[in-house]
Parts: C-alpha cells; sequence; structure tokens
C-alpha cells in the first residue's frame, strides 16, 4: 500500500485537488464524500476490496493508481485505524504495462466510468471529455466513439465544462473558485439551451452576467436556468433581475403577462389550442369524423373545459 500513489491527473481526483480548501489534504477530502464513506465501510466489512485498483510504474519505485483513487485512500484510512492488521498493509491491483499512453489511459477510464458500469457523476464525464481533447488532443469523433454517445453532445460537454473552468473559475480574480462542488448543472443547462448559446454568441458580456448570478446566488438552483431565455424576452424582468431582484418576483412578473410559464395547466392549453389549429391534425380530423368513441372524448373533453370555466366565474362564449 505503501508504494501506491494518487492520481492528481485523475478528472475526480483534479476536481476534487481543485475544491480542497481550509488546510484539508486531498485524502480528508477524498473521505469526506458521501459515496467514499460508505465505500470504505463496505471494503472494511468486506476485509477488502471486491475489484482491483489499475496501477502504472511511475518510474520512482511508486506506482499511480489510475483506476481506484478512492478506494486507495479508503484503504489508507483503515491502515492507519489498524496499523497491526496486515489485511490494510497491501491492496489488490493489476499493473499496466510500462509503455502505455496516456490517451490509452483515458480511453480505459472512459471505457469504465463514461461507457461502462461504474459510473462518473456528470461532471466527472464532462471533466474526461475536455482532457481528452485539451490534454490528449483528441478529436469530437474519436473521443465520441470511444464514449458512445453522440458528437453534438460531446462537444456540448466539452464547451459546458470548458466555460465553468475558463470563465466561472477565473471571474472577478477566481472569487467563485472554490465553489465548483454542485455548480456544474448550471453550466450544463447553460449549453443545452440554444437561446442561451445565441445569446452567448451574441453578447460575450452575458457570460460574465450569467457566472456571477450563479456565483452569487441569484440563480439559486441549476433548474432556475431554464427560466432565463423567457427573462432575457422580457424587458421589465430582466432589468429587475439583473439589478438583483429575487428570482420569485421575476418570476412572478413574467406568469403575469403569460400563464403558459409556472403551471402545467396553462402549458397543457397551449399544446392543446396549437393541436387543434395545426394543419398537421388532419389524420385526428378525419378520424373524429367516422369514430363514435373519439368523438364522444372530444366532447367529454369539451364538456369538461366548459365546467372548469364556470367555477372560474368565465362565461362560455356562443357558438353561432
Amino acid at each position: 500500500l505503501s508504494d501506491v500513489e494518487l492520481d492528481r491527473d485523475n478528472p475526480r481526483i483534479r476536481y476534487r485537488l481543485s475544491l480542497a480548501q481550509n488546510g484539508k489534504t486531498l485524502p480528508e477530502v477524498i473521505l469526506a464524500l458521501p459515496e467514499v464513506t460508505k465505500l470504505r465501510k463496505d471494503i472494511e466489512l468486506n476485509k477488502g476490496l471486491r475489484e482491483r485498483i489499475i496501477v502504472k510504474r511511475n518510474g520512482d519505485g511508486k506506482f499511480k493508481a489510475v483506476e481506484g483513487n478512492c478506494r486507495t485512500v479508503c484503504y489508507e484510512s483503515l491502515a492507519k485505524k489498524s496499523p497491526g492488521d496486515e489485511t490494510w498493509k497491501s491492496i489488490p491491483a493489476r499493473v499496466l504495462p510500462d509503455d502505455i499512453s496516456a490517451k490509452h489511459i483515458a480511453i480505459l477510464l472512459s471505457d469504465l466510468h463514461v461507457a461502462g458500469k461504474i459510473e462518473w457523476k456528470a461532471h466527472e464525464k464532462a471533466g474526461q471529455v475536455y482532457r481528452m481533447y485539451e490534454d490528449l488532443e483528441m478529436s469530437f469523433d474519436h473521443i465520441s466513439t470511444y464514449l458512445r454517445q453522440s458528437k453534438t453532445t460531446t462537444i456540448r460537454l466539452y464547451k459546458a465544462y470548458a466555460f465553468m473552468q475558463e470563465r466561472f473559475f477565473t471571474i472577478d480574480k477566481g472569487k467563485f473558485a472554490k465553489q465548483g462542488e454542485g455548480k456544474w448543472s448550471f453550466f450544463d443547462e447553460l449549453f443545452r439551451s440554444k437561446e442561451l448559446r445565441d445569446e452567448l454568441d451574441r453578447n460575450p458580456a452575458f457570460g460574465d452576467d450569467f457566472c456571477r448570478w450563479v456565483g452569487n446566488g441569484n440563480l439559486p438552483d441549476g433548474m432556475d436556468v431554464r427560466i432565463l431565455p423567457a427573462i432575457l424576452k422580457h424587458p421589465e424582468a430582466r432589468k429587475r433581475f439583473e439589478a438583483g431582484a429575487p428570482l420569485s418576483e421575476v418570476k412572478r412578473l413574467i406568469e403575469e403577462s403569460d400563464p403558459e410559464h409556472g403551471s402545467d395547466f396553462f402549458k397543457l392549453l397551449a399544446k392543446m389550442r396549437e393541436s387543434c389549429t395545426s394543419a398537421a391534425q388532419v389524420k385526428e380530423i378525419l378520424r373524429l369524423r367516422a369514430d363514435k368513441k373519439a368523438q364522444k372524448l372530444l366532447l367529454d373533453t369539451y364538456e369538461a373545459l366548459v365546467d372548469f370555466m364556470r367555477l372560474a366565474d368565465i362565461d362560455p362564449p356562443v357558438v353561432k
């Protein structure tokens, strides 16, 4: 065990290391993770590993844990807890060939954690894409093949992770550099939205605004990014939001002008209205002309809507 060293280039380790603070060592940061606490307990009860770690000689008599860093930290912790127990003095491992390239190690990790059964978290997958493209100079086509996902998804993950690393962590002299934990979803949502990507292209300053909204808590939750396109389209809502108004106040303003926002019911009404006025529904119209059950379904729906209108004190219009 004493011959095994952590791999600081591992996407998960690199991310955790960037968040290390208050004088904590990397093993202490890793051990504090809820999933690692459970892993350590499992290893202790099992008296060993279910899956060996994977190591590579690093040239000075030591071995780098390219896969299994969390398990290695658990072993080190258990060895300190029970110094006389021989169980924790060595750790089962598979040793990679000395001449294996960094590129092939990245492919192995991707196969295990992105395309395989032992999944990394979303931001760790994105970090792997970022490293494969930036550090290993692999093409998006090749990365997509190894990760078994579309090229579009690969590029989106890269752009979102690059934006978080290169803009969010560095803006305002690194003010938000220690806020990486739990923030990935904001940037994932940003690059999922075509409207927000277009805003980034049109207005570079929007990227800095977005980073500050995330860092300062103007957007409390990653899902809140989804309402940003509506805010940007609404002049008064945008003005208030950019002035620091609470998101709840801004949402109410949008909902007052457009009931569909914040209401599944009104979204459903809008969808139904669109369907009824769309020329694409010819097949349904033809079926209604001949199908008695389909006619009854439509009439029952109409009657339910009329009853609902009356409950809301709305007089149904007289159809001539």
